[in-house]
C-alpha cells in the first residue's frame, strides 16, 4: 500500500531518533526550561542521563556541597571537550532564578562580592578625552544663554514729557468724527440712495504729483532725533526707537511665542469660511533694521531700498490722505502746488509733529501721534491709516488703471469693505496694535480708498484688534505686548553684544510653521573697502568680506504648570503663561559661515516681490517709464524727499542740504524685477475696467443733478473726475474707431472700399470698452 505524501507516522522522541530526524534547533525539556544544543544528542551523555544527574544533585546535596563544576557541565549539557554553538539568548520567564537556585542549593560559591568591583576600563578621570575626528560636535554655537519671562502684570511704558515743542494734535474734519462713535463701517456715499453721508468733494481724492511735500515739516528719523538722544542719556537707556522701526521686530517676536497662531475670522460671512487665516506672505516678510550706534546709544531705523520707497505710490498717498482728513478745505489746498505759498507761510518757524515718548526697561521709544478726540477713551489719541483696496495693493505699479475698481457692497469676497476688513486682519493688524500701544491710542481710523476715490472709512478699536487677532479674552494683548518688549530687550543685548560698538544692521525672520525659531542675522553696517580704490569687488576673499554672525532665538511656552502651545497660552488668561526662552549664537567657523549666509539669502530671497508691468508698458519701455515716476516732486523742485513708512503714518522726511545719492543700479535690475501680469493679476485689472465703467455710467446719469447731502440738503456740485473719466472715454471710442476705420479699409478689397460689401457693424459695441 502506498502511504500518501500528506500522510506522516508518528514519530519517537527526539532523542531516539536517527539524525536525519533531529531538529536542528535543539530540544527543549519542559521538565527544568533547560535549552540542549540538539548536536548533543550523540555525546557520552543522553538527554535522560543528564536528567538524573540533575536529580541527583539536587537531591544529594543536603549532606555535602555541590560540585560547581559537575553542575555547570550539566546545566550545559557539556562533555569531554565538545564545546556547544553559541546561541542568542533569550529572555527568561520570571522564577527561572529560583528554580535554578533550589536546584543548587547547599552550593556556596567562593570570592563574591556584592558590589560591581572596578571597572578597570574606564579612563582616568584626570584625563579628557576628544572626540574622534570623523564625529563633529554636537554643540554648533559659541554662546548660549535662557531664561524665563515670568507672567507678571506690570506697566510695560511710562510716559515721558517731551524735551522741545510740539505741534498740537490734529482732529477730524468735514464731520469725520462721528465715525468714532458708531462701529462698522461709514460710505461715503450711499450706493442704493446716492445720498452722501460727507462732503461730497471728499470723495475726490488729489492727485499725489500736486501735492506739496516739501511744505510739511519735515519728518525726523531716530538716530537724528535729538530728543530720542537727549532722553535716552537722561533716562540712561541703551536703546530707542519708533513705531515704525519697531513694529516688524516685534511681529517676529510674536511669530515666535505664539507658535504662529492664526487670526481669527469668525465674525466675517459664509463667503471667507474656506480662506486662509494664516497672516499674509507681505506681513511674514523679514524685517531688517539698523541699530545706529552713537556714544553708547542704539537709535533703531527702518531699512529699506530707498529707490522702492520713493516709486510706492502708497508711502507718498498716506500722508496726503492724513492731511486731507485733519484739515479745513482752505488750509489743505495751500499745500497743493496750483496753490502759491503765503508770505507769512514762508517765514513761519517750522514746529516738530506730536509725539509720544515712553521708556521701558532699556528702551526710549516714539510714537507719531496723528489725531485726538477728547471723547474717546482713554488718552482720546487714534491713528490714522489709509488703506489702498485689493487691486492697487496687489499691482502697485499698475494704480492707473486699477484706480478705476470700485466697492460695491458691504459684504463678499470681492469688491466689498468685507474684503479689505479680511485682508487687515490678516496683514496690518498685529503690527497696528503694536503702535497704538507704543503711543498708547484708543485705536485706528481706517480711509478706504483707490488712489483717485474715497469710498468710506471705519474705526476700529484697539480691544476689536486685539479680538480677532488673540482671542476674546480681556488683557491678552497687554500681556503679549509686555512679553514681545521684554524678548525684544533681551535680543537688543545680544545683537549690539556681536560687534561691540559698531553700528549694524539686523535681519529678522520667524519662517511661517509650527516649532519654528527667530533667525536674526547681524552684520556691520560699515564695510570696509576691498581694495585701495574703495570699491567692494565681486570677486572679493573671505577674508575681505564683512563679517557675519546669527543668533537663534527658541521659546517653549507653558501654560500654568503644563508645557503647552504658543497660541493656546495667547488667548487663556486664566492660566499664567511662562516663556522658557534660549538665546544662541551660532558658531561662525569657516566652515559654518557660508551656511550662516546662505540662510540670509534665503530669508532674503522669500522677501522677495516682483512688480508686474503696468497695462501699456512693454519690457523695452519700463526702464524709462520706471524712471519717470516722481510722486515727490523733488526732481523738479531739486528738492530730495523720502517717505519714512510703509503706510506713510510718520510723515515724509525732507532734507533740503542737498540730492540725495543714489547707488549706481546694476544692469540686471529690470530683468530681474519687473514680469508680465499672471492670471491673478489680469482678473484684478479687469475689475477695475469694468469698475471704471461703472462709474462712468453713474456720472453720466448724475450729470446736472443736484447732490444730496445727509444733514445739509441738495447741493450743487459737479464730479469733477467723473467728467475727466467721461471725457477720457469718448477720445479713447473716437481713437478705436479711427484705428478700426483704418484697419478695415487696408484689410479689404478695392470693391469693399467702394461700397459693395457690407460694413462692420460690430465695432461700436465693442469700442466704447476700456483698454
Amino acid at each position: 500500500m502506498r502511504l500518501s505524501r500528506y500522510c506522516r507516522p508518528q514519530l519517537s522522541p527526539i532523542w531516539s531518533l536517527p539524525w536525519k530526524h533531529q531538529s536542528r534547533r535543539g530540544w527543549k525539556s519542559k521538565t527544568n526550561s533547560v535549552e540542549f544544543p540538539s548536536r548533543l544528542a550523540f555525546s557520552s551523555s543522553s538527554p535522560t542521563d543528564l536528567i538524573d544527574r540533575l536529580k541527583a544533585i539536587a537531591n544529594g546535596g543536603t549532606t555535602q556541597s555541590v560540585d560547581a563544576v559537575a553542575v555547570t557541565e550539566t546545566l550545559n549539557g557539556i562533555s569531554g571537550d565538545e564545546q556547544p554553538k553559541k546561541k542568542k539568548k533569550k529572555k527568561k520567564k520570571k522564577g527561572t532564578v529560583t528554580e535554578l537556585g533550589s536546584v543548587i542549593s547547599g552550593w556556596s560559591g567562593e570570592n563574591w562580592k556584592e558590589e560591581w568591583g572596578e571597572d578597570k576600563l574606564r579612563a582616568s578621570s584626570s584625563k579628557t578625552r576628544s572626540p574622534p575626528p570623523h564625529i563633529s560636535l554636537p554643540i554648533s554655537y559659541s554662546r548660549r544663554i535662557e531664561g524665563l519671562l515670568e507672567d507678571v502684570p506690570k506697566p510695560v511704558l511710562q510716559d515721558l514729557s517731551p524735551p522741545t515743542k510740539q505741534s498740537p494734535i490734529a482732529t477730524l474734519h468735514h464731520g469725520l468724527e462721528r465715525v468714532l462713535f458708531n462701529p462698522g463701517v461709514h460710505w461715503l456715499r450711499d450706493p442704493r440712495s446716492r445720498v452722501y453721508n460727507f462732503p461730497p468733494a471728499l470723495g475726490i481724492i488729489p492727485k499725489v504729483v500736486d501735492f506739496a511735500f516739501e511744505r510739511l515739516t519735515g519728518f525726523i528719523r531716530s538716530s537724528r532725533d535729538e530728543d530720542l538722544w537727549t532722553l535716552a542719556k537722561q533716562e540712561k537707556r541703551k536703546f530707542g526707537g519708533s513705531t515704525s522701526s519697531l513694529s516688524g521686530m516685534l511681529c517676529h517676536i510674536y511669530f515666535l511665542l505664539s507658535g504662529n497662531k492664526t487670526v481669527d475670522t469668525n465674525n466675517l460671512s459664509l463667503d471667507f469660511r474656506r480662506e486662509s487665516k494664516t497672516f499674509t506672505p507681505g506681513q511674514r516678510m523679514a524685517a531688517s533694521v539698523v541699530f545706529n550706534h552713537k556714544d553708547g546709544v542704539y537709535s533703531i531705523d527702518s531699512s529699506s531700498s530707498e529707490e522702492d520707497r520713493e516709486k510706492n505710490i502708497l508711502l507718498w498717498m498716506g500722508t496726503l490722505l492724513e492731511k486731507y482728513i485733519t484739515m479745513p478745505s482752505g488750509e489743505f489746498l495751500s499745500y497743493l502746488r496750483s496753490h502759491p505759498v503765503q508770505q507769512e507761510q514762508a517765514f513761519e518757524e517750522p514746529v516738530r509733529e506730536a509725539y509720544r515718548y515712553s521708556k521701558s526697561e532699556k528702551y526710549i521709544l516714539r510714537s507719531q501721534l496723528d489725531c485726538h478726540d477728547s471723547r474717546l477713551p482713554g488718552t482720546g489719541v487714534f491713528d490714522i491709516k489709509t488703506r489702498a483696496c485689493l487691486p492697487i495693493r496687489m499691482d502697485i505699479l499698475n494704480f492707473e488703471e486699477s484706480s478705476g475698481y470700485v466697492i460695491r457692497s458691504n459684504t463678499g469676497l470681492m469688491r466689498s469693505f468685507e474684503r479689505e476688513y479680511f485682508d487687515l486682519i490678516r496683514s496690518a493688524f498685529l503690527k497696528y496694535q503694536f503702535q497704538a500701544r507704543i503711543g498708547n491710542m484708543d485705536g485706528v481710523f481706517v480711509a478706504y480708498h483707490n488712489t483717485a476715490r474715497m469710498f468710506g472709512f471705519q474705526y476700529i478699536p484697539l480691544e476689536e484688534m486685539d479680538q480677532r487677532l488673540f482671542g476674546p479674552a480681556a488683557g491678552a494683548g497687554d500681556r503679549v505686548f509686555q512679553k514681545c518688549m521684554e524678548t525684544l530687550e533681551l535680543i537688543s543685548e545680544e545683537i549690539i553684544s556681536c560687534f561691540p560698538g559698531q553700528s549694524v544692521n539686523c535681519t529678522f525672520e520667524t519662517q511661517d510653521g509650527l516649532g519654528k525659531d527667530l533667525n536674526i542675522w547681524v552684520e556691520p553696517l560699515d564695510r570696509k573697502p576691498s581694495s585701495e580704490d574703495g570699491v567692494q569687488h565681486t570677486g572679493e576673499t573671505k577674508e575681505q568680506r564683512t563679517p557675519i554672525k546669527q543668533i537663534v532665538v527658541s521659546a517653549k511656552s507653558f501654560c500654568g504648570n503644563t508645557p503647552a502651545k504658543g497660541a493656546r497660552c495667547v488667548e487663556t488668561m486664566d492660566q499664567p503663561w511662562t516663556v522658557h526662552w534660549a538665546i544662541t549664537h551660532r558658531s561662525s567657523d569657516s566652515g559654518k559661515e557660508e551656511q550662516i549666509r546662505a540662510d540670509l539669502q534665503a530669508a532674503k530671497d522669500r522677501r522677495f516681490r516682483a512688480y508686474s508691468l503696468p497695462t501699456g508698458v512693454s519690457p523695452q519701455d519700463i526702464e524709462k517709464w520706471w524712471d519717470s515716476l516722481d510722486f515727490s516732486g523733488s526732481k523738479r523742485l531739486n528738492v530730495p524727499l523720502t517717505p519714512l513708512d510703509d503706510e506713510g503714518n510718520e510723515g515724509i522726511e525732507v532734507d533740503l542740504s542737498g540730492l540725495m545719492t543714489k547707488k549706481p543700479r546694476p544692469q540686471s535690475f529690470f530683468t530681474e524685477n519687473f514680469i508680465m501680469p499672471d492670471s491673478r493679476i489680469q482678473n484684478l485689472r479687469d475689475l477695475a475696467n469694468e469698475g471704471r465703467e461703472e462709474t462712468i455710467r453713474i456720472g453720466l446719469e448724475d450729470r446736472g443733478k443736484p447732490k444730496v447731502v445727509l444733514g445739509v440738503g441738495e447741493v450743487d456740485w459737479e464730479d469733477a473726475l467723473a467728467e475727466e473719466e467721461i471725457a477720457s472715454q469718448i477720445r479713447k471710442q473716437a481713437t478705436a474707431a479711427e484705428s478700426l476705420e483704418i484697419k478695415t479699409d487696408d484689410s479689404k478689397p478695392d470693391n469693399a472700399k467702394q461700397g459693395d460689401a457690407k460694413p462692420d457693424e460690430d465695432w461700436p459695441q465693442n469700442a466704447h470698452r476700456l483698454v
